[in-house]
């Protein structure tokens, strides 16, 4: 026994931070171990320590939840020593956790997001905002579940203040950008701060890093991070929206709750064949090894089942998204790549950019460019190929596809994640039928769809297009790299990489960015939501999730119709843009 406080014996010190020391500790009168917070010798006479050591006690005292870590006694504002009396959890923080399993599956980073999720609906519904979530302030408990804890910092909803002194209070790598600009915050800031504890779990590190605070929280501000994808292709491109959503820097673009965010999340981990979050979270702390190759084996299948149920529903996007992540999680599935195969038209969408070895590259051009790369925060697309339907760029040579594309690999040359990598399939001047032409110089003409784009070739900085920029000179007979970039959030980001071959008239590559998919969101009681197809195709979902509607231009005219069982029908006309986010109130009536 280190000493006695009050009725109880503190045992050992199992944690330290920067307001209070946490001890394993018996109470005397009932006989069990508990956990004892004390507040540091230093802060004990300090009256906004002391107020904070008395909010979290009475906050998370209110909250009884399976989630949230049980508060059993309190000293007292007047007490000599302020401490705080709690349940003892047994398990590591996520940090440390995450730390030692280094690779979780996505399905169970969701499923640790319900948990902390469901907690903060709790606390939500008691009016308290956590304020400071973030994995250390997150534990499990008998390898079955997580607590969420450290409601120190936690504010009131109807509070007039915080604090008066002014300061910033939070962990800088997880606060949203108004927390530290003007202070005020509500759930969405939580939603803030739970979509970058979701995105540790499921990439393994954290979204916002830098040398100092400062620059944390700048990237903060900028909504600077790199893309899950891109970092992480097995996340795959549902839970990377979800993540994505809840990080985003207007509180208006986010879940507008964690109650939103949690039914994604549910919606995600059904698709992937899990029922109960608790039940197979517990499952996989007590076998993560075994756990983890059979959620493997069932997502890989639950996506090929998914991705051809899109592929009925002719929803292109979402077939390759679910085709993508298959084989990033099982590289070289022959049943993913005959269905990828199959997709197309007269273009032919021929295959997921080499396989798993194109994810892996993508994953180490991530870590290569972050920090410093200016676009690190990129789209969400998946790494789909598109190649010629007749073969070649060298005309006259049957197999010039294979040799092209071999060329290009041993150019070292990948997609980055949240890309579109291609060989362009649009029409090209200057096929070369006739005699071979010495290599050389060759004029290369570009051809925008949209124009409002930079044009980046090869290591040379990028350009805006336009009359000073419309074309380049480059040496045929080599691959060159060609990203063009979309200047607004209408477009996804496309790589085009070609041999130039040899010819003495212009060489005109046509570089049509795919549009990026609007996404809706419909506020009512659960029901089903239909909207209609237009250039882009349709899309189906459900109320409070968001659904990513397939755009064939910047803007489109769609009808949106609502239904549930014992309500009238709602439809409505909408004008939705290409990756902006539109919400709709469906007020339903009851069917007479």
């Amino acid at each position: 026994m280190l000493r006695k406080l009050e009725k109880y014996e503190l045992l050992e010190e199992i944690g330290h931070g920067g307001m209070a020391t946490v001890y394993r500790a018996r109470d005397e009168r009932l006989d069990r171990e508990v956990a004892i917070k004390v507040l540091h010798p230093h802060l004990q006479k300090a009256e906004e320590a002391r107020s904070r050591f008395t909010r979290e006690a009475r906050s998370v005292a209110k909250l009884k939840h399976e989630h949230i870590l049980e508060i059993y006694d309190y000293s007292g504002e007047d007490s000599e020593e302020s401490y705080i009396a709690a349940e003892l959890l047994t398990g590591p923080t996520l940090k440390v956790y995450v730390e030692e399993q280094a690779d979780l599956p996505a399905e169970i980073a969701a499923c640790f997001g319900i948990q902390i999720a469901r907690a903060l609906a709790q606390a939500h519904a008691q009016g308290i905002i956590h304020r400071d979530v973030k994995p250390e302030n997150v534990l499990l408990h008998e390898d079955r579940l997580v607590k969420l804890t450290d409601f120190g910092i936690a504010q009131m909803v109807d509070a007039q203040s915080f604090t008066a002194t002014g300061q910033v209070l939070g962990s800088p790598g997880h606060m949203p950008p108004e927390q530290f600009e003007t202070g005020e915050v509500d759930e969405r800031s939580d939603v803030f701060s739970l979509g970058t504890v979701l995105y540790y779990l499921a990439v393994g590190r954290l979204p916002f890093t830098g040398r100092n605070p400062h620059q944390v929280l700048k990237r903060i501000m900028d909504a600077e991070f790199a893309h899950p994808l891109r970092v992480k292709p097995a996340v795959g491109a549902e839970l990377a929206r979800i993540i994505t959503t809840s990080m985003a820097r207007q509180p208006e673009e986010r879940f507008e709750s964690v109650g939103a965010m949690e039914e994604a999340l549910v919606a995600f981990i059904r698709r992937m064949g899990i029922d109960d979050a608790n039940a197979e979270l517990a499952r996989f702390l007590a076998a993560p090894a075994e756990v983890h190759a059979e959620i493997q084996a069932r997502s890989v299948a639950a996506l090929i089942r998914e991705g051809r149920a899109a592929l009925g529903r002719k929803d292109r996007t979402t077939a390759l998204d679910m085709f993508n992540r298959a084989l990033a999680l099982d590289d070289g599935n022959e049943e993913v790549l005959r269905l990828v195969d199959s997709i197309g038209g007269p273009d032919r969408r021929l295959f997921v950019l080499g396989g798993v070895a194109a994810l892996l590259g993508a994953v180490a051009i991530a870590y290569a460019v972050w920090p410093d790369d200016p676009v690190a925060q990129d789209t969400d697309a998946g790494l789909v190929a598109e190649a010629d339907d007749a073969g070649a760029n060298d005309a006259g040579r049957p197999d010039a596809r294979q040799a092209d594309a071999g060329e290009v690999a041993d150019a070292g040359t990948v997609a980055d994640a949240g890309t579109r990598e291609v060989v362009d399939t649009g029409p090209r001047r200057g096929r070369d039928t006739g005699p071979r032409v010495r290599h050389g110089p060759r004029r290369v003409e570009f051809n925008p769809r949209p124009q409002n784009v930079t044009i980046q070739v090869d290591d040379q900085p990028a350009r805006p297009y336009g009359p000073g920029f419309d074309a380049i000179e480059l040496q045929s007979g080599e691959v060159h790299r060609f990203v063009f970039r979309p200047t607004d959030d209408c477009c996804e980001e496309l790589v085009i990489q070609r041999r130039i071959p040899a010819g003495s008239d212009d060489y005109e590559i046509v570089a049509a960015l795919p549009y990026k998919p609007a996404r809706l969101y419909v506020t009512a009681r659960p029901a089903n939501v239909v909207v209609r197809a237009g250039r882009g195709g349709g899309a189906t979902g459900r109320t409070r999730d968001f659904i990513l509607v397939p755009m064939g231009a910047p803007t489109e005219e769609r009808t949106v119709e609502v239904a549930a069982e014992g309500y009238q029908p709602f439809s409505r006309s909408v004008r939705l843009r290409a990756g902006q986010v539109l919400t709709i109130d469906a007020a339903l009536q009851p069917a007479p």
